[in-house]
Parts: C-alpha cells; structure tokens; sequence
C-alpha cells in the first residue's frame, strides 16, 4: 500500500524541477502578486472530476471549493461550521472574485446515493445523510416527472436539478444578492458530461441546459 504514494512523490518531484527551477518566476510572482482568481467554483469531491484540469486552468485562475456532490446550502446565521458558505463569503467579500460557477457532473456518487438509498445506510445522524438532504428535494421532484425514465437519466436530471436549487440557495446569502444586483458578481451553473467532455450551462430564461459552445456569453 505505500507504494501507492509513489506516483504522488514522483508527480511533486516534477512539479517543483518545473516550476522552482533557478530563473523560474511564475510561482515567485503568484506570491509577490497575491491571488487574484478569475472564478470561484463548486465543485465535487468526485476523484474524476477536477474543474481546474477540465478547463486547462493554470494555477491561481480559479478558487475551488468541493464537497460531495457540489452542493450549496441556503444562508444559515447559526453561528456553527459552515466550510463552503466561509469560503464563498471569503471568495466573494475578501477576494472580490466576479463570477461564482457552480460545477457538476454527470454519474455523481453523491447523487446516486439519493437513488440507491446509500447515504441513509449510514444512518439519519451521519454527516452525509444530512448534507445530501440539500439535495432531496430534487431528487423527489425527479421521482415524481420522470418516474418512467431510466436510473442513469433520472441521475442525470436531479444533478441537474440540485445544480438549480444550489443556484438559488447561493442567492440566499445577502452579499451575493447584493452584488450580482449591482453587477460586480455574476452566477453560473455549469454540468459536465465525462462520458463526451461536454460541458452545458444552466439558462436561466429557458430553463434549460445547453451547450456553453453554442453562443454562451457571461
């Protein structure tokens, strides 16, 4: 099993011979210039799916935050742990990033376990039950529409549809409102299929997800 590591300390070997070499800046001037990142994304824990490799991003471009299934909760002010409205508060406030994009994917392990009924082996009090709860409803809405279509669609969908909800949950929170209002911040919801490498974003006036290559605009 330790030899598992291997690759991991080969692949940092190669990294810092890249990018520490003598005469190389790019990481001296992403210190000395502080972070600026063009986006803040949620993304999925999902081992698959790096946001930052599928848009070919360089280090400092984006702000990644993931957790399982790429979930949103609503505004809460109970004074507890909340590790993705902090770092959206610290993206959105302290950063002042301008776009926030909510990044799912396809064959999602967390929302699958809506289906099969995984996260509720682990018990009503586990961690996981309670967080893939933000994503019940849209599971129960995809239930109830496309009971006749199969496992791997209604899957498909209810990513979508969480997508959705997440995206209104992110509007919850008052200094997100306030600015995409005043128009420093815009909002997204992107979804990729890993079985082409398609990536659709959520519209808005259509209620539909299409193609960011067919005349997306920001």
């Amino acid at each position: 099993m330790k030899n598992s590591l291997l690759p991991f300390i080969e692949g940092y070997q190669k990294f810092r011979s890249q990018h520490f070499a003598e005469g190389d800046t790019f990481y001296a001037d992403l210190v000395r210039q502080g972070q600026h990142p063009k986006a803040l994304m949620i993304a999925c824990s999902d081992s698959r799916v790096d946001p930052a490799l599928v848009m070919n991003c360089q280090p400092g471009d984006v702000f990644v935050v993931r957790n399982v299934a790429n979930l949103v909760p609503p505004y809460e002010q109970d004074f507890s742990y909340h590790g993705t409205s902090a770092a959206l508060e610290f993206g959105v406030t302290v950063l002042g990033i301008p776009h926030v994009i909510l990044f799912g994917h396809t064959m999602c392990g967390g929302i699958q376990s809506l289906f099969d009924h995984s996260c509720e082996k682990c018990g009503s009090k586990s961690f996981l039950h309670t967080w893939m709860g933000l994503a019940r409803g849209a599971h129960d809405q995809i239930e109830d529409k496309y009971a006749d279509r199969s496992l791997e669609e209604r899957v498909t969908l209810c990513g979508q549809y969480s997508l959705v909800n997440s995206l209104n949950n992110l509007r919850t929170f008052p200094w997100i409102q306030e600015r995409v209002d005043q128009g420093s911040l815009h909002v997204h919801a992107w979804n990729f299929n890993m079985s082409d490498g398609v990536i659709e974003a959520y519209d808005a006036v259509s209620g539909e997800f299409r193609p960011i290559e067919e005349g997306f605009s920001l």
